[in-house]
Protein backbone atom coordinates (compact mmCIF):
# COMPACT_ATOMS: atom_id res chain seq x y z
CA UNK A 1 0.00 0.00 0.00
CA UNK A 2 1.71 3.38 -0.57
CA UNK A 3 2.16 6.06 1.73
CA UNK A 4 -0.96 7.76 0.30
CA UNK A 5 -3.45 5.34 0.55
CA UNK A 6 -2.26 4.70 3.98
CA UNK A 7 -2.28 8.17 5.08
CA UNK A 8 -5.91 7.85 3.81
CA UNK A 9 -6.61 5.13 5.97
CA UNK A 10 -5.52 6.86 9.41
CA UNK A 11 -7.31 9.78 8.14
CA UNK A 12 -10.81 8.04 7.66
CA UNK A 13 -9.95 6.14 11.33
CA UNK A 14 -9.60 9.56 13.13
CA UNK A 15 -12.79 10.93 11.62
CA UNK A 16 -14.96 7.95 12.40
CA UNK A 17 -13.55 7.72 15.51
CA UNK A 18 -13.62 11.79 15.85
CA UNK A 19 -17.38 11.59 15.26
CA UNK A 20 -17.98 8.76 17.70
CA UNK A 21 -16.50 10.92 20.26
CA UNK A 22 -17.92 13.79 19.19
CA UNK A 23 -21.45 12.70 19.32
CA UNK A 24 -20.82 11.15 22.70
CA UNK A 25 -19.09 14.37 24.15
CA UNK A 26 -22.21 15.97 22.93
CA UNK A 27 -25.35 13.95 24.32
CA UNK A 28 -23.30 13.75 27.77
CA UNK A 29 -22.56 18.07 27.85
CA UNK A 30 -26.61 17.48 28.21
CA UNK A 31 -26.72 16.21 31.63
CA UNK A 32 -24.66 14.85 34.20
CA UNK A 33 -23.42 11.27 33.97
CA UNK A 34 -22.05 8.76 36.76
CA UNK A 35 -18.74 8.05 36.57
CA UNK A 36 -17.19 4.81 35.59
CA UNK A 37 -15.83 3.70 38.54
CA UNK A 38 -17.35 5.26 41.64
CA UNK A 39 -20.15 5.72 40.38
CA UNK A 40 -20.63 9.43 41.62
CA UNK A 41 -22.53 11.92 38.90
CA UNK A 42 -20.17 14.07 37.62
CA UNK A 43 -20.45 16.68 33.88
CA UNK A 44 -17.60 15.79 31.67
CA UNK A 45 -15.78 18.70 30.14
CA UNK A 46 -12.94 17.39 28.20
CA UNK A 47 -13.36 15.05 24.86
CA UNK A 48 -10.48 12.53 26.00
CA UNK A 49 -11.87 8.59 26.66
CA UNK A 50 -10.97 8.67 30.12
CA UNK A 51 -12.11 12.41 30.82
CA UNK A 52 -15.17 11.13 29.85
CA UNK A 53 -15.56 7.90 31.69
CA UNK A 54 -14.28 9.28 35.38
CA UNK A 55 -15.07 12.38 37.50
CA UNK A 56 -11.90 14.52 38.57
CA UNK A 57 -11.74 12.46 41.65
CA UNK A 58 -10.92 9.03 39.75
CA UNK A 59 -9.25 10.24 36.52
CA UNK A 60 -5.97 10.21 38.44
CA UNK A 61 -6.41 6.74 38.89
CA UNK A 62 -7.34 5.77 35.42
CA UNK A 63 -3.75 7.35 33.42
CA UNK A 64 -2.55 5.88 30.46
CA UNK A 65 1.07 3.98 31.08
CA UNK A 66 2.80 5.86 28.95
CA UNK A 67 6.71 4.96 30.06
CA UNK A 68 8.80 2.14 32.03
CA UNK A 69 7.53 -0.60 30.34
CA UNK A 70 8.87 -3.43 27.21
CA UNK A 71 7.64 -2.42 24.40
CA UNK A 72 7.55 -5.89 22.66
CA UNK A 73 5.37 -7.31 25.92
CA UNK A 74 4.10 -4.74 28.43
CA UNK A 75 6.05 -6.15 31.07
CA UNK A 76 6.39 -3.30 33.17
CA UNK A 77 9.34 -2.16 35.47
CA UNK A 78 9.81 -0.71 38.66
CA UNK A 79 10.29 2.89 37.83
CA UNK A 80 6.82 4.02 35.78
CA UNK A 81 8.87 6.81 34.51
CA UNK A 82 11.86 4.48 33.19
CA UNK A 83 13.01 4.41 29.35
CA UNK A 84 10.67 2.00 27.26
CA UNK A 85 13.28 -0.81 26.76
CA UNK A 86 12.93 -4.12 25.96
CA UNK A 87 12.74 -6.21 28.90
CA UNK A 88 15.37 -9.65 29.48
CA UNK A 89 13.13 -11.77 27.85
CA UNK A 90 12.28 -10.58 25.24
CA UNK A 91 15.95 -9.75 24.21
CA UNK A 92 16.32 -13.53 24.01
CA UNK A 93 13.20 -14.42 21.74
CA UNK A 94 10.40 -11.99 20.82
CA UNK A 95 6.89 -12.65 21.40
CA UNK A 96 4.92 -14.13 18.31
CA UNK A 97 2.93 -10.67 17.63
CA UNK A 98 4.01 -7.60 16.16
CA UNK A 99 2.76 -5.07 18.33
CA UNK A 100 2.04 -5.34 21.82
CA UNK A 101 -0.93 -1.96 23.15
CA UNK A 102 -2.09 -1.38 26.48
CA UNK A 103 -3.60 0.68 28.65
CA UNK A 104 -2.43 0.43 32.28
CA UNK A 105 -1.21 -1.91 35.12
CA UNK A 106 -3.71 -3.84 36.38
CA UNK A 107 -3.79 -2.58 39.70
CA UNK A 108 -6.16 0.19 41.76
CA UNK A 109 -8.95 0.84 40.30
CA UNK A 110 -8.42 -0.26 36.46
CA UNK A 111 -8.28 -3.34 38.39
CA UNK A 112 -11.88 -3.20 40.33
CA UNK A 113 -13.02 -1.90 37.24
CA UNK A 114 -11.99 -4.96 35.17
CA UNK A 115 -13.24 -7.49 38.06
CA UNK A 116 -16.06 -5.52 38.36
CA UNK A 117 -16.79 -6.39 34.57
CA UNK A 118 -15.11 -10.18 34.33
CA UNK A 119 -16.95 -11.53 37.54
CA UNK A 120 -19.96 -9.11 38.28
CA UNK A 121 -21.37 -9.01 34.29
CA UNK A 122 -20.78 -4.93 34.04
CA UNK A 123 -21.52 -4.14 30.66
CA UNK A 124 -21.04 -0.61 31.87
CA UNK A 125 -17.86 -1.39 32.93
CA UNK A 126 -16.69 -3.53 29.86
CA UNK A 127 -18.45 -1.12 27.55
CA UNK A 128 -15.56 1.70 29.69
CA UNK A 129 -12.93 -0.51 28.86
CA UNK A 130 -13.73 -0.75 25.49
CA UNK A 131 -13.70 3.08 24.56
CA UNK A 132 -10.60 2.92 26.50
CA UNK A 133 -8.82 0.50 24.40
CA UNK A 134 -10.53 2.04 20.89
CA UNK A 135 -9.11 5.57 21.88
CA UNK A 136 -5.47 4.23 21.87
CA UNK A 137 -5.90 2.00 18.49
CA UNK A 138 -7.40 4.80 16.63
CA UNK A 139 -4.19 6.64 17.89
CA UNK A 140 -1.64 3.84 17.20
CA UNK A 141 -3.49 2.72 13.60
CA UNK A 142 -3.88 5.58 12.71
CA UNK A 143 -0.72 6.30 10.63
CA UNK A 144 -0.45 2.75 9.44
CA UNK A 145 -2.03 -0.70 8.22
CA UNK A 146 -5.42 -1.15 10.27
CA UNK A 147 -5.92 -4.71 10.97
CA UNK A 148 -8.75 -6.78 9.03
CA UNK A 149 -10.40 -8.11 11.98
CA UNK A 150 -10.47 -7.94 15.97
CA UNK A 151 -10.73 -11.17 17.52
CA UNK A 152 -11.70 -11.41 21.34
CA UNK A 153 -9.46 -14.28 23.23
CA UNK A 154 -12.66 -16.28 22.96
CA UNK A 155 -13.85 -18.06 26.79
CA UNK A 156 -14.77 -22.11 27.11
CA UNK A 157 -18.77 -22.69 26.59
CA UNK A 158 -18.36 -23.91 30.21
CA UNK A 159 -16.82 -20.70 31.46
CA UNK A 160 -19.12 -18.35 29.31
CA UNK A 161 -22.35 -20.29 31.13
CA UNK A 162 -20.72 -19.58 34.18
CA UNK A 163 -20.01 -15.86 33.86
CA UNK A 164 -23.37 -14.94 31.58
CA UNK A 165 -21.04 -13.42 28.78
CA UNK A 166 -18.03 -12.55 27.12
CA UNK A 167 -16.29 -10.11 28.74
CA UNK A 168 -13.64 -10.21 25.55
CA UNK A 169 -16.11 -9.64 23.09
CA UNK A 170 -17.89 -6.84 24.85
CA UNK A 171 -14.48 -4.99 25.16
CA UNK A 172 -14.14 -5.67 21.31
CA UNK A 173 -17.33 -4.19 19.84
CA UNK A 174 -15.73 -0.49 20.71
CA UNK A 175 -12.66 -1.18 19.04
CA UNK A 176 -13.86 -2.85 15.92
CA UNK A 177 -16.44 0.60 15.63
CA UNK A 178 -13.52 2.76 16.20
CA UNK A 179 -11.34 0.64 13.62
CA UNK A 180 -14.25 0.23 10.87
CA UNK A 181 -13.43 -3.08 10.87
CA UNK A 182 -15.25 -6.37 12.42
CA UNK A 183 -15.41 -8.53 15.54
CA UNK A 184 -14.72 -12.13 14.30
CA UNK A 185 -15.38 -14.32 17.64
CA UNK A 186 -15.82 -17.60 14.69
CA UNK A 187 -12.03 -17.67 14.14
CA UNK A 188 -10.26 -18.53 17.54
CA UNK A 189 -11.76 -20.84 19.69
CA UNK A 190 -11.32 -22.53 23.52
CA UNK A 191 -10.76 -26.84 22.92
CA UNK A 192 -11.05 -27.17 26.14
CA UNK A 193 -12.13 -25.62 29.53
CA UNK A 194 -8.64 -25.16 31.61
CA UNK A 195 -8.31 -24.11 35.24
CA UNK A 196 -9.06 -20.73 35.83
CA UNK A 197 -5.64 -18.84 35.76
CA UNK A 198 -5.76 -16.32 38.24
CA UNK A 199 -5.29 -19.47 40.06
CA UNK A 200 -2.06 -20.35 38.59
CA UNK A 201 1.86 -18.75 39.35
CA UNK A 202 3.97 -17.39 36.41
CA UNK A 203 5.82 -20.32 36.02
CA UNK A 204 2.63 -22.61 35.69
CA UNK A 205 0.97 -20.40 33.23
CA UNK A 206 3.97 -20.58 30.84
CA UNK A 207 3.80 -24.56 31.02
CA UNK A 208 0.04 -24.47 29.83
CA UNK A 209 -0.52 -26.97 26.68
CA UNK A 210 -2.09 -25.20 23.43
CA UNK A 211 -5.69 -24.79 24.78
CA UNK A 212 -6.91 -22.96 21.14
CA UNK A 213 -7.67 -24.10 17.88
CA UNK A 214 -7.94 -21.49 14.85
CA UNK A 215 -10.41 -21.71 12.01
CA UNK A 216 -8.94 -21.76 8.56
CA UNK A 217 -10.75 -18.47 7.88
CA UNK A 218 -7.61 -16.65 9.53
CA UNK A 219 -5.45 -17.43 7.29
CA UNK A 220 -4.25 -13.86 4.94
CA UNK A 221 -5.85 -11.90 7.83
CA UNK A 222 -4.48 -9.13 10.04
CA UNK A 223 -5.63 -10.20 13.41
CA UNK A 224 -6.23 -7.91 16.27
CA UNK A 225 -6.32 -9.95 19.19
CA UNK A 226 -8.35 -8.50 22.26
CA UNK A 227 -7.97 -9.45 26.10
CA UNK A 228 -8.55 -8.06 29.54
CA UNK A 229 -5.14 -8.95 31.45
CA UNK A 230 -1.86 -9.85 30.39
CA UNK A 231 -0.13 -11.39 33.42
CA UNK A 232 2.36 -13.50 31.33
CA UNK A 233 1.97 -13.50 28.16
CA UNK A 234 1.81 -17.17 27.97
CA UNK A 235 -1.99 -17.39 27.19
CA UNK A 236 -1.97 -14.71 24.25
CA UNK A 237 1.90 -16.31 23.12
CA UNK A 238 -0.22 -19.73 22.23
CA UNK A 239 -3.34 -17.26 20.86
CA UNK A 240 -1.30 -15.60 18.41
CA UNK A 241 0.91 -18.88 17.54
CA UNK A 242 -2.68 -20.97 16.78
CA UNK A 243 -3.23 -17.91 14.81
CA UNK A 244 -0.12 -17.89 12.51
CA UNK A 245 0.10 -21.61 12.31
CA UNK A 246 -3.58 -21.39 10.88
CA UNK A 247 -2.09 -18.72 8.34
CA UNK A 248 -2.56 -15.29 9.86
CA UNK A 249 -0.64 -12.50 7.99
CA UNK A 250 0.04 -10.65 11.24
CA UNK A 251 -1.20 -10.76 14.76
CA UNK A 252 -1.44 -7.75 16.89
CA UNK A 253 -2.25 -7.85 20.64
CA UNK A 254 -4.32 -5.12 22.50
CA UNK A 255 -5.25 -5.72 26.49
CA UNK A 256 -6.71 -3.33 29.01
CA UNK A 257 -4.36 -4.33 31.57
CA UNK A 258 -0.77 -5.56 31.72
CA UNK A 259 0.36 -7.43 35.05
CA UNK A 260 3.45 -6.52 36.75
CA UNK A 261 5.89 -8.98 38.57
CA UNK A 262 6.58 -5.88 40.92
CA UNK A 263 3.24 -5.71 42.24
CA UNK A 264 2.07 -7.91 45.06
CA UNK A 265 -0.58 -10.40 43.53
CA UNK A 266 -4.36 -9.91 44.24
CA UNK A 267 -6.25 -11.91 46.40
CA UNK A 268 -9.39 -12.71 45.92
CA UNK A 269 -11.93 -12.91 42.46
CA UNK A 270 -14.16 -10.02 42.98
CA UNK A 271 -13.93 -6.34 42.77
CA UNK A 272 -15.39 -4.19 45.15
CA UNK A 273 -18.91 -4.14 45.22
CA UNK A 274 -20.41 -0.99 43.57
CA UNK A 275 -24.31 0.08 42.21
Amino acid sequence: MSLYGARNIGGHIRSAFGKTVSVLTSFLMLEERRCASCREPFVPRERGAAEQLFCPACLPSFQRRQAGYCPHCGEPYALSDAPVVPCGECLQKLPPWNEFLFYGIYEGELRELIMRGKFSGSLDALHSLGLLLAEICAEHYSAGLVPDVVVPLPLHPARLRERGLDQCLEMARPVAKALGIPVRNDILRRKAASVPQSTLDREKRKKLHQPFAASPEAAGLRILLLDDVCTTGATLSRAAECLLQAGAASVDVVVAARASRHSSPPSGRSGRALP
